[in-house]
C-alpha cells in the first residue's frame, strides 16, 4: 500500500485473481452461501461473438499463469464484499500494523487524488501529455487497432489485460490506474481509469464512464484503507 494522506493509503496494485479466489475460498470454507453467489466471478462473459476469447472462460481467473492479472467478471456489490473480507481479516491479525482500518473502494475525489501523484494538473498519471514515452512505448493498455495493438515493452498490450505490476507506477507508486480494467468507486454508477477494451480518451485522469455495477470484463477494482485507530 501507498499513503495517500494522513488517515489514507491505497492499494499499488488493482486487485488480482489470486487475491479474489483466496477470498471466494474463504467464503466457501464458512459456508457463507449468501455472500458467494454475490461474488461469483461470471466468466462467460468473456465470450464475444468470434469466439476468440473462449479459452479466457475457462483459464483467465484460475490459471496459475493469470494469477497476477486483474480479476474482472465481478459485481460492485461483490468488490464491496471482498474489501468487508479484508478489513475483518486485517482487523483480527494481532500482527497488523494500525489498531483499526477500513478497506473500501475510492471515492471518485479520491482515486483522482491517487492517479495523479501529487501533479494537481496532471492529465495521465505519468508526467507529461501523450500516451507514448520518449521511446515510442505506451504508457498503459488501452484499446487500439492493427497493427498498433501488438507487444510493447514486452507486454501484449491492447489484446488483453496485462499483469497488475505492468508499465510504470505514478509517482505514489501506484500502477495501472489508468488503462488495463476501469476501476469502481464507492458508487455503482461510474468508474474511472479506462480499460484494454477502452479507447485513449478514457485513461485521462478527469475522464468517468457510466456503469450499472454488473459484471463485466473490462472493470476490475483497487482498494483505499482507511484508518480508523492508529
Amino acid at each position: 500500500m501507498v499513503k495517500i494522506k494522513s488517515n489514507l493509503y491505497a492499494s499499488k496494485y488493482e486487485v488480482a485473481n489470486s487475491q479474489y479466489l483466496a477470498f471466494i475460498h474463504s467464503l466457501i470454507k464458512a459456508n457463507q452461501d449468501e455472500k458467494i453467489a454475490i461474488a461469483q466471478i461470471v466468466s462467460s462473459l468473456w465470450l464475444d461473438e468470434s469466439g476468440s476469447n473462449k479459452p479466457f472462460v475457462s483459464y483467465y481467473h484460475t490459471h496459475p499463469a493469470v494469477k497476477d492479472y486483474p480479476v474482472l467478471n465481478i459485481r460492485h456489490d461483490a468488490a464491496m464484499l471482498f474489501c468487508e473480507w479484508l478489513t475483518n481479516e486485517y482487523n483480527s491479525n494481532p500482527k497488523r500494523k494500525f489498531r483499526k482500518v477500513n478497506f473500501r473502494l475510492p471515492t471518485e475525489k479520491e482515486w483522482m487524488i491517487a492517479a495523479r501523484g501529487g501533479n494537481n494538473t496532471a492529465v495521465y498519471p505519468w508526467q507529461g501529455n501523450e500516451l507514448k514515452d520518449k521511446k515510442g512505448h505506451y504508457m498503459c493498455n488501452f484499446a487500439r487497432s492493427g497493427d498498433d495493438s501488438t507487444e510493447v515493452s514486452g507486454l501484449n498490450s491492447s489484446s488483453i489485460t496485462t499483469p497488475v505490476k505492468s508499465f510504470l507506477p505514478n509517482k505514489y507508486g501506484m500502477y495501472n490506474m489508468s488503462g488495463n480494467v476501469a476501476e469502481m468507486l464507492n458508487v455503482s454508477n461510474i468508474v474511472k481509469g479506462g480499460s484494454w477494451l477502452d479507447s485513449q480518451e478514457f485513461t485521462k485522469i478527469a475522464k468517468k464512464q457510466s456503469y450499472d455495477g454488473s459484471p463485466k470484463n473490462s472493470v476490475g477494482f483497487r482498494y483505499f484503507v482507511e484508518i480508523i485507530d492508529k
